[in-house]
Protein backbone atom coordinates (compact mmCIF):
# COMPACT_ATOMS: atom_id res chain seq x y z
CA UNK A 1 0.00 0.00 0.00
CA UNK A 2 1.36 3.07 -0.79
CA UNK A 3 1.23 6.74 1.03
CA UNK A 4 1.75 10.14 0.01
CA UNK A 5 2.80 12.77 1.90
CA UNK A 6 2.11 16.18 1.21
CA UNK A 7 2.95 19.51 3.01
CA UNK A 8 5.77 22.00 3.23
CA UNK A 9 9.75 20.44 2.78
CA UNK A 10 10.66 20.38 6.15
CA UNK A 11 6.88 18.24 7.62
CA UNK A 12 6.90 16.04 4.87
CA UNK A 13 10.17 14.58 5.09
CA UNK A 14 10.00 14.37 8.62
CA UNK A 15 7.04 12.54 7.93
CA UNK A 16 7.92 10.15 5.50
CA UNK A 17 11.02 9.48 8.02
CA UNK A 18 8.93 8.18 10.20
CA UNK A 19 6.18 6.29 8.30
CA UNK A 20 9.56 4.43 6.65
CA UNK A 21 11.15 3.53 10.21
CA UNK A 22 7.54 1.76 10.76
CA UNK A 23 8.10 -0.17 7.29
CA UNK A 24 5.52 2.26 5.59
CA UNK A 25 5.71 3.00 1.96
CA UNK A 26 5.85 6.73 1.63
CA UNK A 27 7.03 9.32 -0.75
CA UNK A 28 6.27 12.77 -1.04
CA UNK A 29 4.12 14.31 -2.92
CA UNK A 30 5.56 18.05 -4.05
CA UNK A 31 3.45 20.83 -5.01
CA UNK A 32 4.09 22.13 -8.15
CA UNK A 33 6.23 18.91 -9.31
CA UNK A 34 5.56 17.05 -12.26
CA UNK A 35 5.20 13.81 -10.74
CA UNK A 36 2.64 15.39 -8.21
CA UNK A 37 -0.67 14.34 -10.29
CA UNK A 38 0.76 11.06 -10.36
CA UNK A 39 1.78 10.36 -7.39
CA UNK A 40 -1.66 11.26 -5.69
CA UNK A 41 -3.26 9.21 -7.90
CA UNK A 42 -0.67 6.18 -7.54
CA UNK A 43 -1.25 6.67 -3.59
CA UNK A 44 -3.69 4.13 -1.42
CA UNK A 45 -3.63 6.90 1.63
CA UNK A 46 -2.59 10.57 1.33
CA UNK A 47 -1.13 12.13 4.59
CA UNK A 48 -1.68 15.81 4.89
CA UNK A 49 0.44 18.43 7.34
CA UNK A 50 -1.70 20.86 7.48
CA UNK A 51 -6.10 21.93 6.53
CA UNK A 52 -4.51 23.75 3.94
CA UNK A 53 -2.95 21.45 1.74
CA UNK A 54 -6.19 19.58 1.42
CA UNK A 55 -7.59 22.78 0.72
CA UNK A 56 -5.63 23.19 -1.94
CA UNK A 57 -5.44 19.57 -3.49
CA UNK A 58 -9.21 19.75 -4.07
CA UNK A 59 -8.69 22.84 -5.37
CA UNK A 60 -6.31 21.60 -7.86
CA UNK A 61 -7.59 18.35 -8.33
CA UNK A 62 -11.45 17.75 -7.30
CA UNK A 63 -11.29 15.29 -5.03
CA UNK A 64 -8.70 13.43 -3.62
CA UNK A 65 -7.96 10.52 -5.62
CA UNK A 66 -7.72 8.35 -2.36
CA UNK A 67 -8.70 9.17 1.35
CA UNK A 68 -6.61 11.58 3.13
CA UNK A 69 -5.41 11.69 6.87
CA UNK A 70 -5.06 14.93 8.27
CA UNK A 71 -1.82 14.81 10.43
CA UNK A 72 -1.91 17.96 12.49
CA UNK A 73 -1.02 19.55 15.87
CA UNK A 74 -4.29 19.64 17.72
CA UNK A 75 -7.99 18.69 16.74
CA UNK A 76 -9.40 21.57 14.08
CA UNK A 77 -12.41 23.49 15.34
CA UNK A 78 -15.77 22.37 14.47
CA UNK A 79 -16.32 24.46 11.17
CA UNK A 80 -12.79 23.34 10.32
CA UNK A 81 -13.23 19.49 11.05
CA UNK A 82 -16.74 19.98 8.69
CA UNK A 83 -14.91 21.45 6.25
CA UNK A 84 -12.19 18.48 6.26
CA UNK A 85 -14.27 15.77 6.11
CA UNK A 86 -15.93 17.38 2.85
CA UNK A 87 -12.56 17.28 1.50
CA UNK A 88 -12.17 13.86 2.08
CA UNK A 89 -10.39 13.45 5.18
CA UNK A 90 -11.50 10.14 7.21
CA UNK A 91 -9.23 10.50 10.26
CA UNK A 92 -7.15 13.03 12.31
CA UNK A 93 -3.86 12.07 14.07
CA UNK A 94 -3.20 14.93 16.47
CA UNK A 95 0.48 15.67 17.34
CA UNK A 96 2.66 15.18 19.79
CA UNK A 97 1.80 10.99 19.21
CA UNK A 98 4.08 8.10 19.80
CA UNK A 99 5.53 5.61 17.09
CA UNK A 100 3.76 2.63 18.19
CA UNK A 101 0.08 4.77 18.36
CA UNK A 102 0.79 6.47 15.41
CA UNK A 103 1.94 3.19 13.11
CA UNK A 104 -1.26 1.21 14.45
CA UNK A 105 -3.40 5.00 13.28
CA UNK A 106 -2.21 4.77 10.35
CA UNK A 107 -2.49 1.31 9.77
CA UNK A 108 -6.15 1.54 10.51
CA UNK A 109 -7.10 4.14 8.01
CA UNK A 110 -4.84 2.08 5.47
CA UNK A 111 -7.41 -1.07 6.52
CA UNK A 112 -10.09 1.22 5.71
CA UNK A 113 -9.06 2.72 2.62
CA UNK A 114 -8.49 -0.53 1.71
CA UNK A 115 -12.76 -2.19 1.21
CA UNK A 116 -13.58 0.19 -1.84
CA UNK A 117 -11.22 -2.34 -4.20
CA UNK A 118 -12.34 -5.48 -1.91
CA UNK A 119 -16.18 -4.44 -2.10
CA UNK A 120 -15.89 -4.29 -5.82
CA UNK A 121 -13.61 -7.56 -6.14
CA UNK A 122 -16.01 -9.14 -4.25
CA UNK A 123 -19.10 -7.79 -6.38
CA UNK A 124 -17.46 -8.90 -9.18
CA UNK A 125 -16.68 -12.55 -7.71
CA UNK A 126 -20.54 -12.47 -6.77
CA UNK A 127 -21.76 -11.25 -10.64
CA UNK A 128 -19.12 -13.69 -12.17
CA UNK A 129 -20.62 -16.42 -9.97
CA UNK A 130 -23.79 -15.23 -11.01
CA UNK A 131 -23.49 -15.25 -14.90
CA UNK A 132 -21.99 -18.53 -14.26
CA UNK A 133 -25.32 -20.19 -12.73
CA UNK A 134 -26.95 -18.15 -15.74
CA UNK A 135 -24.71 -20.19 -17.77
CA UNK A 136 -25.76 -23.22 -16.51
CA UNK A 137 -29.24 -22.58 -16.83
CA UNK A 138 -28.55 -21.96 -20.91
CA UNK A 139 -27.20 -25.19 -21.29
CA UNK A 140 -30.24 -26.93 -19.47
CA UNK A 141 -32.13 -24.61 -21.67
CA UNK A 142 -30.32 -25.97 -25.10
CA UNK A 143 -31.71 -29.28 -26.58
CA UNK A 144 -30.43 -32.61 -26.61
CA UNK A 145 -26.89 -32.61 -28.80
CA UNK A 146 -26.88 -35.28 -30.81
CA UNK A 147 -30.38 -35.81 -31.08
CA UNK A 148 -32.75 -38.06 -33.40
CA UNK A 149 -36.43 -37.15 -34.78
CA UNK A 150 -37.85 -40.10 -36.84
CA UNK A 151 -35.13 -40.69 -39.30
CA UNK A 152 -33.40 -37.01 -38.84
CA UNK A 153 -30.22 -36.47 -36.54
CA UNK A 154 -30.14 -32.56 -35.31
CA UNK A 155 -26.81 -31.65 -33.13
CA UNK A 156 -25.58 -28.31 -32.31
CA UNK A 157 -22.69 -26.20 -31.05
CA UNK A 158 -22.86 -22.97 -29.26
CA UNK A 159 -19.65 -20.87 -27.93
CA UNK A 160 -20.53 -17.39 -26.33
CA UNK A 161 -18.23 -14.56 -26.48
CA UNK A 162 -18.72 -13.63 -22.72
CA UNK A 163 -20.34 -15.94 -20.23
CA UNK A 164 -23.81 -15.96 -21.27
CA UNK A 165 -24.73 -16.39 -25.19
CA UNK A 166 -27.22 -14.59 -27.21
CA UNK A 167 -27.15 -17.70 -29.86
CA UNK A 168 -29.51 -20.07 -29.15
CA UNK A 169 -30.92 -22.91 -31.07
CA UNK A 170 -33.88 -25.52 -30.27
CA UNK A 171 -35.90 -28.23 -32.07
CA UNK A 172 -38.78 -30.11 -31.09
CA UNK A 173 -41.47 -33.05 -32.60
CA UNK A 174 -44.86 -30.78 -33.35
CA UNK A 175 -47.74 -32.93 -33.65
CA UNK A 176 -47.38 -36.04 -35.69
CA UNK A 177 -45.57 -36.16 -38.48
CA UNK A 178 -43.60 -32.67 -38.28
CA UNK A 179 -40.62 -31.46 -36.06
CA UNK A 180 -39.49 -26.84 -36.30
CA UNK A 181 -36.08 -26.17 -35.41
CA UNK A 182 -34.30 -22.37 -35.82
CA UNK A 183 -31.54 -21.30 -35.44
CA UNK A 184 -31.57 -17.31 -33.30
CA UNK A 185 -29.10 -14.19 -32.84
CA UNK A 186 -30.32 -12.18 -30.80
CA UNK A 187 -28.78 -8.48 -31.14
CA UNK A 188 -25.89 -7.59 -28.52
CA UNK A 189 -24.09 -9.49 -26.09
CA UNK A 190 -24.04 -10.56 -22.62
CA UNK A 191 -26.67 -10.91 -19.98
CA UNK A 192 -29.33 -8.30 -21.45
CA UNK A 193 -29.09 -10.81 -24.54
CA UNK A 194 -28.96 -13.34 -22.57
CA UNK A 195 -32.37 -13.07 -21.08
CA UNK A 196 -33.92 -12.78 -24.84
CA UNK A 197 -33.17 -16.62 -24.86
CA UNK A 198 -35.14 -17.30 -21.88
CA UNK A 199 -37.96 -15.72 -23.96
CA UNK A 200 -37.17 -18.05 -27.00
CA UNK A 201 -37.45 -21.17 -25.07
CA UNK A 202 -40.84 -20.49 -23.34
CA UNK A 203 -42.20 -19.38 -26.90
CA UNK A 204 -40.94 -22.87 -27.67
CA UNK A 205 -42.81 -24.30 -25.40
CA UNK A 206 -45.92 -22.08 -26.75
CA UNK A 207 -45.74 -23.04 -30.00
CA UNK A 208 -45.66 -27.18 -29.02
CA UNK A 209 -49.00 -26.57 -26.93
CA UNK A 210 -50.94 -23.59 -28.85
CA UNK A 211 -49.54 -24.06 -32.52
CA UNK A 212 -51.83 -23.69 -35.54
CA UNK A 213 -51.99 -26.39 -38.64
CA UNK A 214 -51.26 -23.66 -40.81
CA UNK A 215 -47.71 -23.15 -39.12
CA UNK A 216 -47.09 -26.22 -40.90
CA UNK A 217 -46.57 -24.28 -44.78
CA UNK A 218 -46.23 -21.33 -43.31
CA UNK A 219 -43.56 -21.10 -40.40
CA UNK A 220 -43.46 -17.10 -41.17
CA UNK A 221 -46.68 -17.06 -39.26
CA UNK A 222 -44.67 -18.57 -35.98
CA UNK A 223 -42.21 -15.46 -36.84
CA UNK A 224 -44.61 -12.87 -37.30
CA UNK A 225 -46.22 -14.73 -33.68
CA UNK A 226 -42.72 -14.11 -31.52
CA UNK A 227 -42.33 -10.69 -33.54
CA UNK A 228 -45.30 -9.24 -31.91
CA UNK A 229 -44.21 -10.73 -28.85
CA UNK A 230 -40.79 -8.90 -28.35
CA UNK A 231 -42.28 -5.62 -29.58
CA UNK A 232 -44.74 -5.98 -26.63
CA UNK A 233 -42.43 -6.92 -24.05
CA UNK A 234 -40.27 -3.29 -25.22
CA UNK A 235 -37.14 -4.91 -24.45
CA UNK A 236 -34.82 -2.56 -27.04
CA UNK A 237 -33.83 -6.14 -28.26
CA UNK A 238 -34.39 -7.89 -31.73
CA UNK A 239 -33.61 -11.38 -33.09
CA UNK A 240 -32.16 -12.79 -36.44
CA UNK A 241 -33.39 -15.99 -36.84
CA UNK A 242 -33.48 -19.09 -39.21
CA UNK A 243 -36.89 -21.36 -38.80
CA UNK A 244 -37.92 -24.59 -40.36
CA UNK A 245 -40.41 -27.18 -40.13
CA UNK A 246 -39.70 -30.56 -41.69
CA UNK A 247 -42.67 -32.80 -42.80
CA UNK A 248 -41.69 -36.65 -42.12
CA UNK A 249 -44.16 -38.28 -43.97
CA UNK A 250 -43.20 -36.31 -47.23
CA UNK A 251 -39.38 -35.46 -45.64
CA UNK A 252 -39.83 -31.80 -47.01
CA UNK A 253 -39.28 -28.48 -45.33
CA UNK A 254 -40.69 -25.30 -45.41
CA UNK A 255 -38.60 -22.44 -44.26
CA UNK A 256 -38.31 -18.25 -43.75
CA UNK A 257 -35.35 -16.01 -42.58
CA UNK A 258 -35.79 -13.23 -40.21
CA UNK A 259 -32.60 -11.46 -41.19
CA UNK A 260 -30.87 -14.57 -40.51
CA UNK A 261 -27.12 -14.25 -41.87
CA UNK A 262 -25.05 -16.29 -43.07
CA UNK A 263 -28.26 -17.78 -44.98
CA UNK A 264 -28.80 -21.39 -44.26
CA UNK A 265 -26.97 -24.26 -46.63
CA UNK A 266 -28.87 -27.26 -47.54
CA UNK A 267 -26.21 -29.57 -48.40
CA UNK A 268 -27.34 -33.05 -50.78
CA UNK A 269 -25.78 -36.15 -50.75
CA UNK A 270 -23.10 -36.39 -53.26
CA UNK A 271 -21.92 -33.07 -52.98
CA UNK A 272 -24.27 -30.22 -53.99
CA UNK A 273 -24.86 -27.00 -52.06
CA UNK A 274 -26.78 -24.25 -52.21
CA UNK A 275 -28.14 -21.57 -49.79
CA UNK A 276 -31.25 -21.36 -48.40
CA UNK A 277 -31.87 -17.43 -49.31
CA UNK A 278 -35.29 -15.54 -48.44
CA UNK A 279 -35.37 -12.21 -47.69
CA UNK A 280 -36.79 -10.91 -43.86
CA UNK A 281 -36.78 -8.76 -41.14
CA UNK A 282 -35.56 -10.08 -37.94
CA UNK A 283 -38.09 -10.39 -35.24
CA UNK A 284 -38.95 -7.38 -32.62
CA UNK A 285 -37.93 -4.63 -35.02
CA UNK A 286 -40.79 -3.58 -37.36
CA UNK A 287 -44.72 -3.64 -36.39
CA UNK A 288 -45.65 -5.04 -39.75
CA UNK A 289 -43.74 -8.42 -40.85
CA UNK A 290 -44.19 -10.82 -43.62
CA UNK A 291 -41.70 -13.52 -44.68
CA UNK A 292 -41.43 -15.64 -47.91
CA UNK A 293 -41.79 -19.09 -47.61
CA UNK A 294 -39.27 -21.71 -49.14
CA UNK A 295 -38.95 -25.19 -49.15
CA UNK A 296 -36.52 -27.90 -50.01
CA UNK A 297 -36.82 -32.00 -50.35
CA UNK A 298 -34.55 -33.92 -48.14
CA UNK A 299 -33.30 -37.31 -49.88
CA UNK A 300 -31.23 -39.63 -47.34
CA UNK A 301 -28.23 -38.48 -46.68
CA UNK A 302 -29.42 -34.72 -47.23
CA UNK A 303 -29.15 -32.19 -44.61
CA UNK A 304 -29.03 -28.43 -43.68
CA UNK A 305 -26.43 -26.48 -41.82
CA UNK A 306 -26.86 -23.03 -40.27
CA UNK A 307 -24.38 -20.83 -38.67
CA UNK A 308 -24.65 -17.77 -36.68
CA UNK A 309 -22.56 -14.45 -37.55
CA UNK A 310 -19.58 -14.74 -34.88
CA UNK A 311 -18.27 -17.83 -36.96
CA UNK A 312 -17.30 -15.04 -40.12
CA UNK A 313 -15.70 -12.61 -37.43
CA UNK A 314 -13.14 -15.42 -37.17
CA UNK A 315 -12.48 -16.54 -40.21
CA UNK A 316 -8.90 -15.28 -41.97
CA UNK A 317 -10.31 -15.15 -45.22
CA UNK A 318 -9.87 -11.73 -47.02
CA UNK A 319 -13.43 -10.67 -48.07
CA UNK A 320 -16.89 -11.74 -47.07
CA UNK A 321 -17.06 -13.92 -50.76
CA UNK A 322 -14.41 -16.41 -50.15
CA UNK A 323 -16.16 -16.52 -46.36
CA UNK A 324 -19.24 -17.81 -47.82
CA UNK A 325 -17.41 -20.33 -50.04
CA UNK A 326 -15.54 -21.93 -47.26
CA UNK A 327 -18.73 -22.16 -45.33
CA UNK A 328 -19.97 -23.92 -48.58
CA UNK A 329 -17.40 -26.23 -48.89
CA UNK A 330 -17.33 -27.00 -45.12
CA UNK A 331 -20.69 -28.34 -45.28
CA UNK A 332 -20.41 -30.11 -48.47
CA UNK A 333 -17.61 -32.01 -47.07
CA UNK A 334 -18.15 -32.37 -43.40
CA UNK A 335 -22.05 -33.06 -43.71
CA UNK A 336 -23.92 -33.85 -40.68
CA UNK A 337 -20.03 -34.07 -38.52
CA UNK A 338 -20.53 -30.80 -36.55
CA UNK A 339 -16.92 -30.71 -34.68
CA UNK A 340 -15.33 -31.48 -38.10
CA UNK A 341 -17.62 -28.62 -39.59
CA UNK A 342 -16.53 -26.57 -36.82
CA UNK A 343 -12.58 -27.46 -37.14
CA UNK A 344 -12.89 -27.29 -40.93
CA UNK A 345 -13.91 -23.24 -40.71
CA UNK A 346 -10.70 -22.54 -38.02
CA UNK A 347 -12.38 -22.36 -35.29
CA UNK A 348 -12.00 -25.88 -33.18
CA UNK A 349 -9.86 -24.62 -30.22
CA UNK A 350 -12.74 -23.71 -28.25
CA UNK A 351 -11.48 -19.88 -27.81
CA UNK A 352 -14.31 -17.12 -27.53
CA UNK A 353 -14.35 -14.49 -30.43
CA UNK A 354 -15.79 -11.39 -30.34
CA UNK A 355 -18.93 -12.79 -30.55
CA UNK A 356 -20.95 -15.63 -30.02
CA UNK A 357 -20.71 -18.36 -32.52
CA UNK A 358 -22.84 -20.97 -33.34
CA UNK A 359 -23.29 -23.96 -35.60
CA UNK A 360 -26.73 -25.89 -36.45
CA UNK A 361 -26.99 -29.49 -38.09
CA UNK A 362 -29.84 -31.44 -39.39
CA UNK A 363 -29.56 -34.31 -41.75
CA UNK A 364 -31.34 -37.09 -42.90
CA UNK A 365 -29.99 -40.13 -42.44
CA UNK A 366 -28.37 -41.93 -45.21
Amino acid sequence: MAIAVMGDDESASSLILRLSSLGLDAIYARRGSRAFAKVLEAADLILCTSPGEVADTVEAMGRPPAPVVLVNPGLPDAVGMLDAMRHGVIDVVTTPIGDGEFGERIETDLARARPTDLRIAGQLDNLERDQRAGRYIQLRMLPPSPMAIDRYRLAHRVQPSMILSGDFVDYFRIADRHFVFYIADVSGHGASSAFVTVILKNFSRRIRREYHPRMFSNPGEILGVLNRELLDQSLGKHVAMFIGVVDLDTDTMRFANAGHFPHAIHAVAGGGTRYLERPGKPVGLFDDVEYDIGSATFAPGDGVVAFSDGVLEVMREADLAAKEQRLIDASRDHGPDIEALWRSIGIGNGSPGPDDMTCLVIAREA
